[in-house]
């Protein structure tokens, strides 16, 4: 069994800085973050600022995004990675997965995340619903294909081109609350091979 998922592509994480610093010996100037607005999701990292504690993006930052149904828009930062951020600016899910070089889409009400190359999910207010524990994660929903949430247990990974391949394993599906129950992989669902 071979399905293939979008590889994470080195060029989004070295995307150049777009923060102009004072060269050594000059004052301190407050640094001047620009952001071009014609990209739709790359950011770069001046523009995440901390605020008790917690990281947020400034509302002039999010202007011409497009929210999804859950009030949510997709970015990818420079050195903090892809991200889930309310219309407040409020960053609300981090360590989002990569597909087709941007953040995975919310598939079932779960977007895939990914932490030291292991796959979970994460629901719309942030709340890890199944822990990053898995070599290989799937969730799709197209005009052709409706497949996921699952994850993989004892798949291996395999690179294929620009491409990654999960390979052997047991499949999972799982729901809202984070509960696994046993799935066909995503290969035969995607051939037909798995009633609802």
């Amino acid at each position: 069994m071979r399905i293939k998922c979008s590889f994470l592509c080195a060029a989004i994480l070295s995307i150049p800085p777009a923060c102009s610093m004072p060269a050594h010996g000059q004052s301190e100037k407050p640094a001047v973050c620009q952001v071009e607005d014609a990209d739709v999701y790359f950011r770069p990292s001046c523009v995440v600022q901390i605020h008790h504690g917690h990281p947020f993006i400034k509302k002039k930052y999010l202007k011409y995004m497009t929210f999804n149904e859950y009030g949510l828009t997709a970015l990818l930062v420079q050195s903090f990675g892809a991200m889930y951020v309310d219309h407040n600016g409020r960053v609300v899910v981090r360590d989002v997965a990569l597909i087709d070089n941007g953040p995975d889409d919310f598939h079932h009400g779960l977007v895939r995340i990914m932490h030291d190359g292991q796959y979970g999910y994460a629901d719309p207010s942030g709340r890890i619903v199944v822990p990053e524990k898995y070599p290989c994660a799937f969730n799709l929903t197209d005009e052709y294909t409706d497949i996921g949430p699952l994850v993989c247990v004892g798949c291996r990974t395999e690179k294929q081109g620009e491409y990654q391949a999960c390979l052997d394993g047991t499949w999972f599906r799982a729901d809202r609350e984070g509960h696994l129950t046993p799935a066909k992989s995503p290969l035969d669902q995607a051939n037909g091979d798995d009633p609802k």
